[in-house]
């Protein structure tokens, strides 16, 4: 009950500035179209920082050697194409795109659930954000988590609406970084194989 009041405060709050903003640039908060916006605005950027404000999602695991398997070991995962948005902290216009995550499954054996690395994808989005930093940031709580990968490649691929709708507004220009830990980091080899697997991956389709 108490988190809910504050979380009503904190959108009422927000609310306020949003209606001084508008007014500020010359809108009448109070004609019909704008009346609910300030309140909408709030509830948005709650949403779109909530990252702030939560735990790390915990990532599941799961063990092949459970299975009698042996030789699991430097099997190569890769989840790709993970749909994210954030929010630019320079402008905090949208940042929309994919996420692609490979892994080297360890000594140990252990992968990490499917849509756990979605998870950790949405939480570190869940923020005002730079894209290299992002997609840092996946790479380490994949590394330091308890699957124990031998390495880690994260990709992303983005446009950035705060050069889309402002200043150059070029409307072609996408951002691609990379992170890469462990085995990956010196490897050309392994980096280069991940690229032409998703490379492979376009020309096909499961559905």
């Amino acid at each position: 009950m108490e988190e809910t009041l504050n979380q009503e405060k904190i959108v009422e709050e927000i609310a306020k500035r949003v209606r001084e903003i508008l007014e500020l640039l010359g809108e009448d908060p109070e004609r019909e179209g704008l009346r609910e916006t300030p309140v909408r605005v709030a509830k948005a950027l709650l949403e779109m920082t909530s990252g702030l404000r939560t735990p790390q999602p915990q990532i599941k695991i799961f063990n092949l050697a459970e299975d009698g398997l042996t030789e699991d070991e430097d099997q190569i995962v890769l989840v790709r194409n993970i749909g994210f948005s954030s929010l630019c902290e320079h402008h905090l216009l949208p940042i929309v795109g994919k996420i692609h995550v490979a892994y080297i499954v360890g000594e140990e054996r252990k992968v990490a659930g499917f849509s756990k690395i979605i998870r950790i994808t949405n939480y570190y989005s869940a923020r005002p954000q730079i894209q290299e930093r992002l997609v840092q940031q996946i790479a380490d709580a994949i590394m330091n988590s308890d699957i124990h990968p031998k390495g880690v490649m994260v990709i992303g691929d983005a446009i950035h609406m705060c050069s889309y709708v402002r200043g150059v507004k070029d409307r072609e220009a996408s951002l691609l970084s990379i992170a890469t830990r462990g085995s990956f980091k010196n490897n050309a080899s392994l980096r280069n194989y991940v690229f032409r697997l998703l490379e492979i991956s376009k020309k096909s389709s499961l559905l």
